[in-house]
């Protein structure tokens, strides 16, 4: 199934909620809770919305915002390197109970041997991103860091030589921990094992198979016009203005896309792994990537403890939990989010999949997740048939 533009009629959905979904997001640009916004919804292949409110930029004479605004994806890269990690396991070149350590020889301290790559898929490595920062820290201007490989990023080289040996917090298993850094091993083994950069990778396997020809691993340079700006003020303004940021192709958080590219890609995990006559993974490998990976595994984000993590391979799955995502959608939704205000899902039990590209004005995690659930319930209820 490939999506294409119809009417709310024609996916089961009704025109009037349609509509008031939009309206809700229209009057949170104008209440300026949100200087740029773009949305995205379809439902059976059928693209019933595809808005944008807003402006590109902070300043006053800003063009309005493009339907193909491309925008830093940050943490929804996640459950593209772990796409990538499912294709090399489908050509017989890993897989995902073998030791990190037999990909990265690096990969060294005290119980890094029981790590294995589907820890890192769950964020129950026993790794942390604030002991990974702290350890680099401290090592920073103290090692010598090797040379990189010409399909290395310097900066991604850089960062990675100084948390190979960083110290596990708790046995792989025991607890989720949300960690980017785990993330960005992934995206190294996905570079030695394929022998090509993360970017280069996924362009050939999955970005341009799938047609979704504004998404990149940092923003070549013929596409930076179309990256949506943020005032220095903005509270991820700073960080994602930065040059730097726009060429740091990290696997936990520097992709950048449209939100129709990323909903190709939800599609494409609606679709059992195939959009068109591209097969980019298998339907088994969605349906791992897609169901509880940990049961029983509790976690710990930020001020919240989760006594069921209920995580897939890099996406949130909903399961059994009642506080996230919306009160809508069903058992079987995926999703993911990133920071700086964006957010895709499916939900298969619904065939529906959206996608929240946003500026976000708020620092609080917890804030913006209370726009996402009321984005998602909006959604969820123009459906008029199941």
């Amino acid at each position: 199934m490939v999506l294409r533009y119809g009417t709310p009629e024609e996916a089961g959905m009704s025109s009037e909620r349609v509509k008031k979904a939009e309206k809700l997001v229209e009057g949170w640009v104008e209440k300026r809770d949100f200087p740029s916004f773009e949305m995205v919804i379809a439902r059976k292949g059928i693209i019933v919305s595809h808005r944008a409110f807003g402006k590109m930029g902070p300043e006053e004479d800003a063009e309005p915002l493009r339907l193909d605004a491309i925008f830093p994806l940050s943490s929804i890269s996640k459950p593209i390197t772990a796409t990538c990690i499912m294709i090399l396991l489908e050509d017989g070149l890993l897989d995902l109970d073998h030791p990190v350590v037999d990909y990265i020889p690096e990969f060294t301290g005290k119980g890094k041997k029981k790590i294995k790559i589907h820890h890192l898929m769950t964020h129950t490595s026993g790794l942390r991103d604030e002991d990974a920062h702290a350890h680099a820290e401290k090592k920073r201007g103290t090692i010598e860091i090797p040379p990189a490989d010409k399909n290395e990023h310097p900066k991604i080289h850089e960062c990675l030589n100084l948390i190979y040996d960083m110290p596990v917090w708790k046995a792989p298993g025991e607890e989720m921990s949300y960690c980017s850094a785990g993330i960005g091993f992934l995206g190294e083994i996905v570079r030695r094992v394929s022998g090509k950069s993360l970017g280069d990778f996924a362009k050939e396997r999955i970005f341009s198979p799938l047609g979704m020809d504004s998404t990149n691993y940092g923003v070549p340079e013929h596409l930076r016009n179309r990256v949506v700006r943020r005032s220095l003020q903005n509270p991820f303004g700073e960080w994602m203005m930065d040059p730097e940021s726009l060429d740091n192709p990290s696997g936990g958080g520097g992709a950048f896309s449209t939100a129709m590219d990323m909903a190709v890609f939800c599609q494409m995990f609606m679709n059992g792994g195939k959009y068109g006559n591209s097969r980019i993974i298998s339907p088994a490998a969605v349906a791992q990537m897609t169901r509880n990976q940990i049961p029983g595994v509790p976690a710990r984000f930020e001020d919240k403890y989760f006594s069921e993590a209920s995580w897939g391979y890099c996406w949130n799955v909903r399961c059994a939990k009642r506080d996230e995502f919306g009160s809508l959608c069903s058992p079987r939704m995926f999703s993911h989010g990133g920071a700086g205000g964006t957010f895709v899902f499916g939900d298969p039990e619904y065939d529906v999949v959206g996608s929240y590209f946003s500026v976000s004005t708020f620092n609080n995690k917890n804030e913006q997740r209370i726009y996402f659930d009321l984005y998602s319930n909006a959604v969820l209820s123009a459906i008029e048939e199941l």
